[in-house]
């Protein structure tokens, strides 16, 4: 986790891009502190959380104890790096305090903390297990084979961690008590909720890339392995918070569009419907100059006690902390604050660069003549605009379009092999008419069939608009390449995160449904076959001319033994001469 509210909501701590902890005390909107670390470029903070700390944990003496007996409870952070090495930061002190190596140089990926001394960790497979107090690294052990996300203290000596997986652990035995599943993507956010006392405890998790939050039933005497319900969201979840109260569980999401969601639950039994939020919370700032609404982005939301919610709101350089009144009769409630960032003089401000009025002005270019005399007629010249569309030998009528193209499947194979996110954009998100996304897919190379497939994949994971567009194009991909799909081994794996993303989203989805989309699969097969059987041309595998059929054919067959005719007569009519002249030389002779 890179942000965090304190326990007590008077401080928020947030990790910046290039790995700097930054402080701001809430009730004051106030920045308090900026801490880097020394090997900052080398080792950068990956992740932090809040702990509490008595003054008597200092080694100190004990005669120098007895004088800070009546000293309150001191805030600090542990912040993760990358190396494996564990910072604790004092806020007091406005330093590190100690470091803590785990001899793994490997990054720490997330931390929590219940209660006391013990800090809990996730390093690649393995949680690590850190004593606060004595300073060293407790005890590790692995968990499974998937990378850990996410991890949870609970209480009873019970950790619960998180990949795509969620495992609860015992962390005395270091055993695996129970699996659930159900996300497709890996967990960043797992949170404890205990509505009453005695009864049942849950643990509420969200994904990076599902739009859901779900619950999870983890009381000893539960046996589910699925979750017992589910909150909808806009958009990925960016930051959590819960809090009991009542019998009823309040959960407000902070999604990565900066929007809060407000839920109000009562668990108690299974749920099968997602349950949408009560109340929507977004902050706008208004532009008085340009006459626009632009909205400030929610970075955390907290729940206080009185059911109130403390928001911080802004950018990475400002943030402005403030509490409100939720509302749960408006749908959507909108906070129109002023924006830190545009101060007074930025609205006021004159532009220092103003365009000079000019008249009757010749520019002057390098294959120009340098000398220009002005024009004293005061007429206008003809825009060079204008000139141009004089050249135009086929100009079009005003009424008539621009042409259409039937498919954009170089484009596509373009942005797929250069991965341009704009010509994907433009390409998946731009074309709504079937036929041409029909007549692409049928021209697209089979190469570029699995990376359109994991881009299809991301468009139906993420919102409402782009997940209608990536279903179109996954549908007819299917329909076209069906049969290369099915020849592939590595199938269930290609299709198996989009699937997933539809049947959490369609969690309604009925046999019928499914019945209608395998039969509409198996007759566009059906209908792709006859109509390429019609289409086919009947060509002959051997084609016979007979020559006496064609009349042309005919008189060359006539002129041809006339000539012969004619050379054997020439050969006659020669030999005869020369008999003749051998002839007349033996008169001659005699």
């Amino acid at each position: 986790m890179a942000t965090q509210f304190s326990k007590d909501g008077k401080h928020f701590a947030r990790l910046s891009t290039n790995g700097k902890l930054k402080l701001w005390e809430t009730s004051t909107s106030s920045f308090l502190q900026e801490f880097t670390p020394d090997f900052h470029l080398t080792s950068p903070c990956t992740c932090l959380h809040f702990v509490q700390r008595d003054s008597s944990e200092n080694h100190v003496p004990r005669k120098k104890k007895r004088k800070d007996s009546t000293s309150t409870s001191l805030p600090a952070i542990a912040l993760g790096t990358s190396t494996g090495k564990l910072l604790v930061y004092s806020i007091s002190k406005g330093d590190l305090d100690y470091t803590i190596d785990s001899e793994t140089s490997l990054p720490i990926k997330c931390m929590s903390w219940c209660d006391g001394a013990i800090l809990y960790s996730a390093i690649d497979q393995n949680i690590v297990k850190w004593n606060l107090e004595k300073r060293w690294v407790k005890s590790k052990w692995k968990v499974g084979n998937e990378i850990i996300t996410s991890i949870l203290a609970l209480p009873y000596n019970k950790v619960m961690v998180g990949a795509k997986m969620l495992k609860l652990c015992d962390a005395s035995t270091q055993e695996v008590l129970r699996t659930f599943t159900g996300h497709t993507h890996d967990v960043v956010f797992l949170n404890y909720l205990s509505p009453s006392s005695g009864g049942d405890t849950y643990v509420i998790s969200g994904s990076s890339g599902d739009r859901l939050l779900t619950v999870w039933n983890v009381s000893e005497g539960s046996e589910e392995k699925t979750g017992v319900a589910n909150f909808l969201m806009d958009d990925v979840p960016a930051y959590v918070s819960t809090l009991c109260s009542e019998g009823s569980s309040n959960v407000v999401a902070v999604t990565q569009g900066g929007v809060a969601h407000f839920y109000k639950h009562t668990l108690n039994g299974k749920c099968s419907k997602p349950l949408k939020p009560r109340t929507k919370i977004q902050v706008a700032s208004h532009l008085i100059q340009k006459q626009t609404v632009s909205l400030i982005p929610i970075v955390g939301a907290r729940l206080n006690d009185d059911l109130s919610l403390l928001l911080g709101y802004g950018n990475e350089v400002l943030l402005t902390f403030e509490n409100i009144d939720i509302s749960d009769n408006e749908k959507l409630q909108t906070l129109v604050r002023e924006d830190r960032n545009l101060t007074k003089a930025g609205h006021n401000a004159i532009a220092k660069t103003q365009t000079p009025l000019v008249d009757n002005v010749h520019y002057l270019t390098p294959h120009a003549s340098g000398t220009f005399k002005r024009k004293s007629d005061g007429r206008q010249e003809v825009p060079m605009e204008i000139r141009l569309e004089n050249l135009t030998l086929n100009k079009l009528d005003s009424k008539s379009k621009t042409p259409r193209v039937n498919n954009v499947a170089q484009l596509l194979v373009q942005g797929l092999h250069s991965k341009n996110k704009t010509i994907l954009a433009s390409v998946l998100n731009g074309n709504h008419d079937e036929s041409v996304i029909k007549n692409t897919i049928k021209r697209l190379p089979v190469p570029v069939l699995l990376p359109l497939v994991q881009e299809l994949t991301a468009l139906i994971q993420g919102t409402t608009v782009p997940s209608q567009y990536g279903s179109v194009w996954l549908k007819h991909l299917l329909e076209v390449h069906a049969g290369i799909f099915l020849s592939n081994p590595d199938l269930p794996n290609m299709l198996g995160p989009v699937l997933g993303s539809i049947e959490s989203r369609l969690s309604l989805l009925t046999p019928l449904n499914r019945l209608k989309g395998r039969l509409d699969l198996l007759v566009s097969q059906v209908a792709n076959v006859t109509a390429a059987e019609e289409d086919k041309e009947e060509d002959a595998l051997l084609v016979y001319n007979d020559k006496g059929l064609s009349d042309s054919e005919s008189e060359i067959m006539d002129v041809a033994p006339q000539s012969e005719s004619e050379n054997e007569w020439n050969e006659d009519s020669e030999v005869g001469e020369s008999n003749a002249e051998e002839s007349d030389n033996d008169i001659e002779m005699l």
